[in-house]
């Protein structure tokens, strides 16, 4: 199970038997003094331990106060030194459990987990269920063969689209401009290809990259993928602006209604809902996924994209990478 660790003494907390020989997939810590900046993305993440070992009485209450003005936060206080004096306040607050002295003296039982997660339930907080079935085809199909135009099938969504298009369209003339953002449709276009990709809906900026949705095949994930770590080798050998060039993806499962060409009739929520997730919610240079589609993330990729709270109803993964394809301030 996940958890986020709000402290200020991470290598003393990780080296506690409760929590010893879990690995950074499965618990990330960060400083108490991110918790109030932190809480509105935290609504989703599976669980977040306080911890208030050295903290006076009057900020344990002031804690307390804070996170229960978020009330969908699953949150534990974390107490090694056994200060809390008034244990039932904690509850009171809507915490689902409380980490004592003896409690983190010990590593947690199976039993203790199911307690916890029965009592989360009974106040709403119940942990994530697996994604629902999308309704997809019992056997796989032949990719785009199966696909026919003016019916509707089931697909993976790739939201891709340049950053900065109002300043890039102040700063360049509008041809060049038009030729830089042809060479990274170009780019995009031979990456998806090797997954089984069309590029669908697309304008100067971007647009969807549609992956025909058979079984639980990852290829629109490592498509995103494979576009974020090539991004650099296009930068240098293919873009034609200064810098690097920055970009936002947004990755989503649904069912539409496919036309190769003639799309502006297309009433589709599915499509909607992407180019919502992608323009709305997705910042610069991020790559976010619904919870559906995390689903199509390969087990071992799992651990690099982190709950990144909900939009529209849908809980939200980001990808947890390093600053590539972020434009270099003065390009």
């Amino acid at each position: 199970m996940r958890a986020v660790v709000f402290t200020d003494s991470p290598r003393k907390i990780l080296g506690l038997p409760y929590f010893r020989g879990r690995g950074t997939q499965d618990l990330e810590t960060r400083p108490r003094r991110e918790l109030k900046k932190a809480l509105p993305s935290l609504e989703m993440a599976p669980l977040v331990y306080v911890d208030v070992g050295g903290l006076p009485e009057a900020e344990h209450a002031r804690i307390l106060s804070l996170i229960s003005a978020s009330p969908r936060v699953r949150f534990c206080i974390l107490d090694p030194t056994g200060q809390v004096s008034d244990v039932a306040a904690v509850f009171h607050a809507g915490a689902v459990d409380y980490l004592g002295k003896r409690i983190v003296s010990a590593r947690p039982t199976a039993k203790r987990r199911g307690a916890l997660q029965s009592y989360a339930r009974r106040l709403g907080k119940g942990f994530d269920e697996p994604a629902p079935a999308l309704d997809l085809p019992a056997s796989a199909t032949d990719g785009w063969n199966d696909i026919k135009p003016g019916t509707e099938h089931a697909f993976a969504f790739l939201f891709i689209e340049v950053d900065d298009e109002e300043e890039m369209k102040k700063r360049y003339e509008h041809e060049n401009l038009t030729a830089a953002l042809g060479t990274f449709r170009d780019f995009v276009e031979r990456i998806a290809v090797q997954y089984g990709g069309r590029l669908w809906m697309w304008s100067r900026f971007g647009g969807l990259v549609l992956f025909p949705l058979h079984e639980r095949a990852p290829h629109a994930t490592l498509c995103g993928l494979r576009i974020l770590l090539s991004s650099i080798f296009y930068d240098c050998e293919h873009s034609i602006l200064p810098g690097r060039l920055s970009f936002r993806m947004a990755l989503s499962v649904g069912r539409t209604v496919y036309n190769p060409s003639d799309t502006g009739k297309i009433i589709s929520d599915a499509v909607n809902s992407i180019f919502h997730l992608g323009r709305r919610y997705t910042r610069p240079a991020q790559f976010v996924l619904t919870s559906e589609a995390y689903e199509l993330v390969p087990a071992p990729l799992r651990e690099f994209f982190l709950p990144s709270g909900s939009f529209e109803g849908r809980r939200i993964h980001r990808l947890l990478r390093p600053s590539v394809g972020v434009r270099e301030a003065g390009a």
